[in-house]
């Protein structure tokens, strides 16, 4: 295993970059100014810069100074994904504004599975703008442009434009365009193309000087065709005015941000709400509404181990957390197109709906592998695509009726002059009777765990959950059901999971029926309605996981049992904020603020997540930023918020004071 200061030799910590994007893509930068990650012009594309994931191999798209001891300081611009780079020296200082415009990141109206981002006649689509402007001083900035297409499995080839307007790289299917603004300003331009022998990836190589108050843009576009990408170069992206596109992309991510009434409400953890709801619009796909569980592939969960996957798909159990998130803040036009996104699925009963898709409702996640990249400090291999797809998981039923059921219940339909008959029924009722038929049997539950089926216990909880969200909508607003049937099979749920989930010997529900393993996905008993969070079976089932299932600063590991894979793992940071939750639910409120600022203190300097924390050294680890940790986040943060409002409202009255304490004291 690799030490993390051997890692930054070659690899910048995972959580050190900066992460922009348009609602279709990302981009991610590190704190010297790369771009080491990149797929245009949807996440799903191939990247074009993955020196992420082999650092001699990858493309990558450098603006730094000369002197390549700077390291910058990164800061996202206020109340947005905008992202600025701060390089400063004795000589001078530059700073680095790096976005992706917009034209909105309000939700689109619908418009079909088969979008995609080049969208345009011309074949042009959204781009990538980095402006580099001298604040004082003088500094000589060298850019490097490396475009590595099809994840660097094919060679590219480098076309320069004269009077240093730019540059066309084509490599197999991709075509890219990089336009120079401001570049003629400037006498000490200079730029040429640099290629190593036997190299499949030539080098776009730029040195000039910056003087206070000069600036100097670069601006990446694809392109279809190369036909497409010439245009861009030479027709579209030159009359574009960048510097009214920053002020518009800055006013989209503010208006949005506003939109959200609650977030000026969490209290001392309004700036790790914000940060966090603003990575979860990142990961929207604006044209369908589906949310990518991370805009990252094969980054590892334990640093050269195998544990590496793909993440740019739409988990649904991911995807609903996300708008539970987004509902208890007050977004609502997201929940709105990931359900009409939903509705539109090729799901014609329960056997047809995948746990996961892509971005435009793909049933087929070809899980590859790309032996050609090394992967990030050597964990390997590199995978594209997802096997877990054809997993069954019966989990997700659950969670996708607990999500339409939060929706109906804040007004989303009434808002939107819609209700839940038709179709969005027709659908539910399809996965209840699937729910009633299938509950019994074993699957690979939450985890996605590759050592074959069981029973889990987090599984037929969420069973439950379907029925028993399914039983209230038709209850509440008198929808065709069979009722009576669906309430006998929710009570025989309950019956079986409580007999069968619980071992009393080991003083907690566990992993899986007839188990003695510990699991940390039953932290959410109780915040699905299952189980109180006071009742003794989960006030012990908290006590073991804190006894066994946590690392030596409190931080919770989803398990320690056999999955069927090689390697071990970090503490998983989601799991950790779901026993901040279960902390606090249970009046734990010190104890719970204690362990959920410990946890932010693991955060990156922008206030971003990965999946998981090794526990040796404190290093990020998995896929980056990791939605589902953001997710988790918001809730505790809310869920805080609500702990300490009733703890100040009993401590007004002596009696309800001494009733209501800390009930694991």
């Amino acid at each position: 295993m690799a030490r993390a200061n051997e890692l930054h030799q070659n690899y910048p910590l995972i959580n050190s970059y900066g992460v922009i994007g348009d609602c279709h893509s990302v981009a991610l930068v590190s704190p010297e100014g790369s771009v080491d990650w990149g797929c245009f012009p949807d996440f799903d594309s191939p990247a074009i810069f993955c020196r992420l994931l082999d650092a001699v191999r990858g493309g990558f798209f450098q603006i730094a100074p000369t002197e390549s001891s700077l390291v910058g300081s990164q800061h996202y611009l206020h109340g947005s994904n905008v992202l600025q780079t701060r390089f400063a020296s004795i000589a001078g200082e530059v700073v680095l504004t790096d976005f992706m415009p917009v034209e909105t990141v309000n939700a689109w109206p619908y418009r079909g599975m088969d979008n995609n981002t080049c969208a345009q006649e011309d074949g042009s689509c959204h781009s990538l703008v980095r402006m580099v402007e001298c604040t004082h001083g003088e500094i000589s900035v060298t850019m490097k442009l490396k475009v590595s297409p099809q994840y660097a499995a094919v060679p590219s080839e480098i076309s320069l434009a004269p009077n240093h307007l730019g540059a066309l790289i084509s490599g197999g299917q991709q075509h890219v365009a990089l336009a120079l603004v401001g570049a003629h300003l400037l006498p000490s331009f200079a730029m040429e193309v640099v290629q190593e022998p036997e190299e499949w990836h030539p080098t776009i190589q730029a040195q000039f000087l910056l003087r206070e108050g000069e600036r100097l843009c670069f601006v990446i576009g694809i392109g279809r065709t190369a036909q497409a990408a010439r245009w861009l170069l030479e027709n579209e992206l030159p009359r574009r005015n960048f510097a009214a596109e920053l002020a518009h992309t800055l006013h989209c991510w503010r208006t949005w941000l506003a939109s959200c009434v609650q977030c000026t409400y969490m209290g001392p953890y309004a700036y790790w709400v914000e940060r966090s709801v603003l990575a979860l619009k990142l990961m929207t796909y604006a044209p369908t509404g589906a949310i990518v569980a991370a805009p990252t592939t094969s980054l590892p969960e334990g640093v050269g181990g195998v544990r590496n996957w793909d993440y740019r798909f739409i988990w649904l159990r991911d995807a609903t957390f996300t708008l539970y998130a987004f509902n208890i803040l007050g977004f609502t036009e997201e929940a709105h197109a990931f359900i009409h996104w939903l509705c539109r699925l090729s799901c014609a009963d329960g056997e047809d709906l995948q746990i996961m898709y892509g971005i435009r409702g793909e049933r087929e996640l070809t899980e590859q592998q790309l032996p050609h990249l090394s992967g990030y400090a050597g964990s390997s291999p590199v995978r594209i695509g997802n096997g877990a797809a054809k997993q069954q998981q019966l989990d997700v039923f659950g969670e996708v009726l607990d999500c339409i059921h939060l929706y109906r219940r804040q007004g989303g339909f009434e808002r939107e002059g819609e209700t839940l008959e038709g179709p969005l029924w027709a659908m539910m009722r399809l996965l209840v009777d699937h729910v009633c038929t299938h509950w019994q049997e074993p699957d690979n539950g939450i985890w996605e765990v590759r050592g074959g089926p069981r029973h889990f216990v987090y599984s037929k909880v969420m069973c439950w959950v379907a029925l028993d969200r399914g039983i209230r909508a038709a209850e509440q607003l008198n929808l065709e059901a069979d009722i009576p049937r669906w309430m006998a099979m929710r009570d025989q749920i309950r019956a079986d999971i409580l007999a069968r989930g619980y071992n009393t010997s080991v003083g907690a529900f566990t992993q899986s029926y007839g188990s003695t393993t510990l699991d940390a996905a039953n932290l959410l008993l109780p915040l699905v309605g299952f189980i109180a969070p006071d009742d003794p079976r989960m006030l012990s089932t908290v006590d073991r996981i804190m006894e066994k299932l946590t690392d030596k600063h409190g931080f919770v590991y989803r398990y320690l049992s056999e999955d069927g894979l090689s390697g071990g793992e970090g503490t998983f940071t989601t799991c950790t904020f779901w026993l901040v939750d279960n902390l606090a639910m249970q009046g734990c409120v010190d104890e719970a603020r204690s362990l959920f600022e410990r946890l932010l203190t693991y955060a990156s300097r922008l206030g971003l997540f990965s999946e998981e924390i090794d526990a040796q050294n404190g290093m990020a680890l998995g896929n980056y930023p990791q939605a589902f940790t953001h997710i988790a986040l918001i809730n505790s943060a809310d869920n805080l918020r609500k702990a300490e409002i009733r703890r100040s409202e009993y401590h007004t009255n002596p009696v309800m004071a001494a009733f209501h304490r800390c009930t694991r004291q």
